[in-house]
């Protein structure tokens, strides 16, 4: 196995396991839609408490969003790491592209400009990064609400 394809495996792998604990952030985010949820519907309050209740509320829907984003990026960096890891010939650059041509065939989607492995996994984490941020967003939110309640 030539030692770029190693390299390839073992940071697909690794970005494949750090976007898996955007489920995490997701059971933690469902946690907190209840209660924003349940007081929206049955104690509501003034506009400023339900205000930061919707808001919580969207934050949660963004979060969501990210978190399903996340597990299929996730499903996909860990399926790169289990054919680049093989012991069979791989051509790294190849397989990238031919999924963007797959995306841009079945999906319907124009065809991207090639990106290499490393932009690839600036992307998944920056999606990893959002959802973070809007899981952040939604419990500041919920907690405004508290304190307007």
């Amino acid at each position: 196995m030539a030692p770029d394809t190693r390299d390839a495996a073992a940071r697909a792998a690794l970005t494949a396991a750090t976007l898996a604990q955007g489920r995490g952030l997701h059971l933690l985010s469902l946690c907190l839609l209840l209660p924003a949820l349940a007081t929206l519907l049955l104690a509501p309050g003034g506009p400023a408490r339900s205000t930061c209740l919707a808001l919580s509320l969207v934050a949660g829907a963004v979060q969501a969003y990210h978190a399903l984003r996340c597990g299929l990026d996730a499903a996909l960096f860990a399926h790169w790491a289990r054919c680049w890891s093989a012991p069979a010939e791989v051509d790294v650059e190849a397989d990238l592209q031919a999924f963007d041509r797959a995306l841009a065939e079945d999906f319907g989607r124009s065809p991207l400009a090639p990106r290499p492995l490393a932009g690839r996994v600036r992307g998944a984490l920056g999606l990893l990064r959002r959802q973070a941020l809007a899981l952040a967003l939604q419990g500041l939110t919920l907690l405004a609400a508290m304190a307007a309640g």
